[in-house]
């Protein structure tokens, strides 16, 4: 593969916001994380998680939080994709990966008849880059795409630091396990993957690939495989489906890495 682009987010029902957040600090204050640490799955070297907090106690602390927010009724969504595999790189990919992403929130609201706020992680860059950012979400949230229409989403995506936020690290925490997985880097991802499996918005089919994981390009369909263990990816709306890993396609063999 090459390098991997990633954007996630978990749905958290309004009446579990204050106890999802209240269960992560207790979560965390029983492991030592110091008020205020951000909880992330590849903490900056300067962190103190990244410091103090290391194997299998790092990961029955992040294998609470995500118990915990299971609990709470949390439900996922990630996107994949590969830079080495399109030509489209940068800005370009991640539009279309902010599409894929308001497609699949969009697509839930409706199915479950409600509707939502988005609240996300300041974009880094500055100002210029943010208000870049916030001009594009405004555009599907006041038109739609060509796939989803915009009534279900209320405002304007709303930007705060990470730091602030545990749902947003929770957020961070789901994408990065997820991606881990899907670029075979199994050792620490793998233990903590089952519990976000069960969050991964599904299909009408019950699965999770193209609903709640969504890889791009197509080819890299046999790896949705080895990261759920589902064997049916099902297109055009349901009516139909073929079966994975295909034989004579990339990745028809797992091959993870042990890192």
């Amino acid at each position: 593969m090459g390098a991997i682009l990633s954007i996630g987010g978990v749905f958290i029902d309004e009446g579990a916001l204050r106890p999802l957040a209240a269960e992560i600090d207790r979560i965390a204050t029983s492991y030592g994380i110091p008020e205020g640490t951000e909880i992330k799955w590849s903490p900056h070297k300067t962190s103190w998680i990244h410091q103090k907090l290391h194997g299998e106690a790092r990961t029955n602390c992040y294998g609470q939080i995500l118990e915990t927010a299971l609990g709470f009724g949390a439900r996922a969504i990630v996107i994949c994709w590969d830079l080495g595999r399109t030509a489209a790189q940068g800005e370009e990919a991640f539009s279309t990966c902010l599409t894929y992403l308001f497609e699949r929130i969009t697509y839930d609201l409706n199915n479950t008849n409600r509707q939502a706020i988005i609240v996300a992680d300041r974009p880094g860059g500055g100002r210029e880059q943010e208000e870049t950012f916030l001009a594009e979400f405004l555009e599907k949230v006041q038109k739609g795409t060509t796939y989803a229409v915009p009534d279900r989403v209320l405002l304007n995506v709303l930007t705060t630091p990470s730091h602030l936020v545990r749902h947003l690290q929770l957020a961070d925490l789901i994408t990065g396990v997820t991606t881990a997985m899907v670029c075979g880097s199994y050792t620490y991802a793998k233990p903590l993957f089952p519990l976000i499996q069960r969050m991964l918005v599904k299909n009408s089919s019950g699965y999770a690939i193209g609903s709640g994981l969504k890889l791009w390009p197509n080819e890299l369909a046999n790896v949705y495989y080895w990261v759920t263990g589902e064997t049916v990816i099902m297109r055009g709306g349901g009516a139909q489906g073929f079966k994975i890993p295909t034989p004579h396609h990339p990745y028809e063999k797992d091959e993870g890495l042990a890192i």
